[in-house]
């Protein structure tokens, strides 16, 4: 999302000049002073969030209050930025280009998306981790239900990743982005369609009722331009079902049935993955089906 993003920004810091030639892209941080992440989670967003773009003011949300201490270190150190230029890099800024996540709070070699994937020039795909200044950020920290969140007028950037498909009211959500945003402000945000862990769907019969790509556009083209929309299908594979069983804990994205695991309902769920989803190798594979968004305030 972070990469669409940095992209979306560096494109939009641009104007043609007076021969009708796109100058050279200013500052994209410049386009988001004020920013705001609903579903917040452990912060890895949020990190990558400040460290790019390096707002004036991030205020960060979640559901559950208790994430404020795995955020505690953005909150009490201000949002300050290490400034750390490299030997050689005239702009001072250090890159990584192998953050994008989907799912997972956590980095594995399961849970990075391909780099042919990625649908945006490397060269603006890359996401910086260091600024070439120090810099101080405002960061708060809201607990609630992003629902019911009366985010701050004014707010350049609203932005999440892996949070909308828990909704109820999508499309009232939206709406209050729209009253929330600035003028030409970026609802930015990543979440799952319906084949996501659709082996989990059929093993169970459990799981969120996902919002297909064309719902969302639907939902969000009266009130917000549509500047990027995209989705894909990723396949994973384990060795076992009990190792997917494992991803799905450490992700905390599942939107499972909570059930107690006894030996032979794990014998059983493990026996029924492999003849249903399992292959020649009796490995077996786990789908997930990310949609990433940018979308641009509608003036009413």
């Amino acid at each position: 999302m972070l990469r669409l993003l940095t992209a979306y920004a560096c494109t939009s810091a641009t104007a043609p000049d007076g021969n009708g030639d796109r100058q050279q892209p200013r500052n994209a941080a410049l386009s988001f002073r004020h920013i705001a992440e609903f579903g917040c989670g452990t912060g890895c967003y949020s990190r990558l969030l400040l460290r790019t773009l390096q707002p004036e003011t991030l205020l960060l949300n979640d559901l559950c209050p208790e994430m404020e201490e795995c955020i505690h270190d953005l909150l009490t150190g201000g949002g300050r930025l290490p400034c750390a230029p490299q030997a050689g890099n005239a702009s001072g800024v250090l890159y990584d280009a192998d953050v994008e996540l989907y799912g997972a709070e956590t980095p594995s070699e399961n849970t990075k998306v391909p780099s042919e994937n990625a649908k945006v020039p490397s060269e603006n795909a890359k996401v910086p981790l260091y600024g070439s200044s120090p810099a101080t950020t405002a960061v708060s920290f809201l607990p609630c239900d992003a629902e019911t969140l009366d985010f701050p007028q004014g707010t350049d950037l609203i932005t999440s990743c892996s949070t909308l498909q828990w909704f109820a009211d999508t499309e009232r959500f939206f709406a209050r982005c729209h009253h929330f945003l600035s003028d030409g402000g970026i609802l930015a945000f990543s979440t799952f369609g319906k084949k996501n862990m659709r082996e989990i769907h059929t093993l169970t019969g459990h799981g969120l009722e996902y919002l297909s790509l064309d719902n969302l556009k639907v939902l969000l083209s009266p009130r917000f331009e549509i500047l990027y929309a995209e989705e894909e299908i990723v396949s994973l594979s384990f060795g076992t079902p009990l190792e997917v069983l494992r991803h799905l804990k450490q992700t905390g994205v599942t939107g499972t049935e909570k059930r107690v695991w006894t030996r032979g309902r794990l014998q059983s769920f493990c026996d029924e993955y492999i003849r249903m989803c399992g292959n020649d190798d009796r490995s077996v594979s786990l789908t997930y089906h990310p949609i990433y968004v940018i979308a641009r305030k509608r003036e009413r």
